[in-house]
C-alpha cells in the first residue's frame, strides 16, 4: 500500500501555508477600482509621519 494520501495531504498543508502571490495590476486597473487613492493616501500619511519625526 502506497502513502499517496497521506503525502497529499502534507503537500495541501504545504500550499496552504505559503502566502499567495499578489497580483500585479497595472495603474489604469487600480485607479478604475480606487485602489490606487488608498495608496496614495497611505504614502502621504507615511510621508508626513516621516517629516514630523525628524
Amino acid at each position: 500500500m502506497s502513502n499517496r494520501a497521506l503525502w497529499n495531504i502534507r503537500l495541501r498543508h504545504v500550499w496552504l501555508s505559503t502566502p499567495l502571490k499578489r497580483k500585479r495590476m497595472k495603474r489604469r486597473d487600480r485607479l478604475r477600482c480606487a485602489l490606487q487613492d488608498a495608496l496614495d493616501r497611505k504614502a502621504t500619511k507615511a510621508g508626513d509621519q516621516s517629516a514630523d519625526a525628524s
